[in-house]
């Protein structure tokens, strides 16, 4: 499935497959729930599509075959499954990398070039890291790297700089809400039956991601954050204690939570610097001595605390303390002056 804000890339990579200008490695790279993945994918198809155009015709024999996974001259390259534990790895390895450059020095056997999808591309180690790049260092001359990631800042310098990049962005606030609006009143969600806003809360939720948006709105998710919400403004106000708001967002994902308590913290950091709320003396623009200056850096570095922890999820660190402290600094912030 296409989605209108990946258009301007698109057409990018559909222009340099039709003047033969196609790079031997390309970073696609945005945030999460973009389309990106899917858009890569994309590509890699359209690189083996016997038709050579973009998109592919899917109707060929490479197309065909790259549909059931069993396509010689495309290879994908993501977690795989742990060898001592019943689970997926959360790293690629140097094993991985090593296969695929193997893979690609082998002739083509259907198509007239060979293609790889390597995703996420932040989530190899630095050993399949340093593997990779001496595989962009000499690429095969008929061969195509599709690196995906969410955060391409966390790569090695040495690779982004081998690769072409082609960024996927974020579609603005009032295009992403209308294409949401369409697809899942479509789609019959209930939640949109519910309340006409949700569509708009799913959006805020989701950071703006328009595809992670959909999921929450097709998952009922808009009632968790909006629970949310409702505790922290419960806490804040000091109708309850941390201890009760802790079980009030038990059943929330931890790394969800940490991304909705970041989102939260960043909108009350907004708000405090606009310093236009109706019941402020002076209001206007912010000055140090003006008292939700200070209040929007407590904020502020609240949202920084809240990131750092949802990175440590994957981690043995006790998560329960984790959240116990942040909100307990929630709790002492009181309302704004």
């Amino acid at each position: 499935m296409s989605y209108p804000w990946l258009q301007a890339v698109e057409t990018e990579f559909a222009e340099r497959l039709q003047g033969g200008r196609v790079a031997h490695a390309f970073l696609v790279s945005g945030p999460p729930g973009t389309g990106k993945g899917e858009l890569a994918g994309r590509f890699m198809a359209s690189l083996l599509c016997l038709e050579g155009g973009y998109p592919a015709c899917g109707a060929c024999r490479s197309c065909k075959l790259l549909q059931t996974g069993a396509h010689p001259d495309g290879h994908v390259v993501t977690f795989e499954q742990h060898p001592k534990k019943d689970e997926l790895r959360t790293e690629i390895v140097i094993d991985q990398v090593r296969r695929l450059s193997e893979s690609l020095q082998l002739t083509n056997t259907i198509s007239r070039c060979k293609a790889a999808l390597l995703f996420p591309a932040e989530a190899m180690n630095s050993n399949a890291a340093n593997a990779l790049l001496k595989t962009l260092e000499e690429p095969p001359g008929d061969a195509t790297l599709l690196l995906v990631s969410h955060q391409p800042s966390r790569l090695p310098a040495t690779i982004r700089s081998r690769c072409q990049a082609l960024h996927v962005r974020l579609p603005e606030r009032q295009a992403a809400l209308a294409w949401l609006q369409q697809v899942a009143a479509k789609a019959q969600y209930e939640a949109l039956n519910e309340s006409a806003n949700e569509a708009t809360l799913a959006l805020e939720a989701a950071a703006g991601s328009p595809l992670i948006a959909l999921r929450m709105l097709g998952q009922g998710e808009t009632r968790a954050y909006r629970e949310l919400d409702a505790t922290l403004d419960t806490l804040r106000a000091g109708r309850c204690e941390p201890a009760a708001a802790m079980a009030a967002v038990a059943e929330i994902d931890p790394a969800q939570l940490w991304s909705w308590l970041s989102l939260r913290a960043a909108r009350e950091t907004r708000a405090c610097l606009a310093g236009d709320s109706p019941d402020r003396p002076n209001a206007g623009r912010p000055s140090a001595d003006r008292p939700w200056v200070g209040q929007a850096r407590r904020f502020a570095d609240l949202q920084r605390e809240a990131d750092r922890n949802r990175r440590l999820v994957p981690t043995p660190v006790r998560k329960d303390l984790l959240l116990q402290d942040w909100l307990i600094q929630w709790s002492r912030l009181g309302e704004v002056a």
